[in-house]
């Protein structure tokens, strides 16, 4: 039998491949990636350039002058943000500074996500600067201190060690989000850095507050959890900010540096080009939905493009090589049959007929669970196939989006 075959990648943080994936030749396929995903990776010579010439902020270099301690806060691995890219860039500005080494550590904000580990560190710093520098995990239920609150009544509380320093920098990375619009600037603060019960009164308070939406992915003017993000950001502080784009097997393509604000404004103007995807179709039969920058948060791969599908037999192949399994998350998740964090909806409906969770890595009742409707774990791509086959008496018409978790349909980037 002859095939059409596109491929796909996985495994971001291990070892990322392509991975074919190959469908009967007589079933229309579309092969939808968005617009930035062949772009290429940015030159060591262009985050030189961003970091020397800031958005709205003097350059390090410049900010370091005078300064003892100093913290860079990355963002955690449920983001695919390259920082061991940029890390060494920053630590050429420190030493000019003459910032001394043993005032120098890492924080990963990973807000109410759970702890990383040493190797988790080292993929996402470098191995050199984990064997040097310190690096800290960010712990939300304790050691936050409080600078402030809110217009809506959100107390700012930020971790200790990060308010101890008098240089503060943040990497992370614009992206669209399912529930601030975008993620960048300052969420590497709010939940990055936060207390749980910031975190909390932000997602489960404010957020309440806003226009129900299925999703939020690029509603950001009128977002009112992101005006409550941006707002702690402000009162919080934070000296420099860089922020990336990512491609389609997440290599950093653009990074804009600066002030908190301003840098993510102008990251966001590129995202809602970068991250669009073009002529996405209506009522698909399939969609195959790959997470690879988030595998490990894969239902935002169902989230975001359910609305493709066709209601009554409509079935989504979420792809997720996730060998660390779906995120814990202490707002979020599920710890039980029948026990789940304080912020926790149960997924929600779906009218469509059933998702197919395609992974090496089966999660029964994974954390982020898929949805009610009917779900079913595979392992191999031909059983998969041979699923679809068995749920249709017609050829289905089938999309492959290769990065589902990041993409975007036009009308979700367009929208205020």
């Amino acid at each position: 039998m002859n095939f059409n075959r596109f491929e796909v990648p996985e495994l971001a943080w291990f070892g990322q491949k392509m991975v074919g994936l190959e469908f009967p030749e007589n079933w229309p396929v579309k092969f939808l990636p968005m617009n930035g995903y062949y772009k290429t990776r940015i030159s060591e010579e262009g985050i030189k350039k961003a970091l020397r010439e800031p958005i709205g902020s003097k350059p390090i270099a410049k900010l370091a002058e005078g300064k003892k301690e100093v913290v860079i806060v990355v963002d955690d691995m449920t983001r695919p943000t390259r920082a061991y890219q940029i890390i060494p860039l920053i630590f050429e500005e420190l030493k000019k500074a003459g910032v001394s080494d043993d005032g120098i550590r890492f924080i990963m904000g990973g807000g109410t996500h759970g702890a990383w580990y040493r190797y988790d560190f080292s993929k996402k710093i470098g191995e050199d600067f984990v064997e040097k520098y310190p690096v800290y995990n960010h712990s939300p239920f304790n050691n936050c201190e409080k600078v402030g609150v809110t217009s809506r009544g959100t107390p700012v509380e930020i971790d200790a060690e990060y308010n101890s320093c008098d240089l503060k920098i943040g990497i992370g990375l614009v992206v669209p989000h399912p529930m601030v619009g975008y993620g960048g600037g300052a969420k590497i603060i709010l939940p990055g850095i936060a207390s749980y019960n910031m975190i909390y009164h932000n997602h489960c308070v404010v957020h309440l507050q806003n226009t129900p939406m299925d999703t939020y992915m690029g509603f950001i003017e009128k977002n009112l959890t992101r005006a409550d993000i941006d707002e702690s950001g402000k009162i919080a502080g934070m000296d420099m900010k860089i922020d990336v784009l990512v491609n389609g097997i997440g290599e950093n393509t653009d990074v804009f540096a600066g002030d908190l604000q301003e840098e993510f404004v102008e990251g966001v103007r590129h995202a809602k080009t970068h991250y669009l995807t073009p002529s996405v179709p209506d009522d698909l039969d399939v969609i195959v939905s790959n997470t690879y920058t988030k595998a490990n948060e894969a239902a935002i791969g169902l989230t975001t493009w359910k609305h493709r599908l066709k209601k009554k037999n409509g079935v989504m192949v979420v792809i997720t090589q996730a060998p660390e399994g779906q995120t814990t998350h202490y707002l979020y998740g599920k710890f039980g049959k029948m026990q789940f964090a304080p912020g926790n909806n149960f997924p929600c409906d779906v009218s469509f007929s059933k998702v197919i969770v395609f992974s090496e890595y089966k999660t029964p009742d994974p954390l982020l669970p898929f949805s009610r409707c009917e779900t079913i774990w595979i392992k191999t791509w031909k059983e998969v196939i041979e699923e679809l086959k068995s749920s249709f008496d017609y050829i289905p018409k089938v999309a492959v989006l290769p990065n589902a978790d990041i993409q975007c349909p036009e009308e979700f980037l367009n929208r205020s």
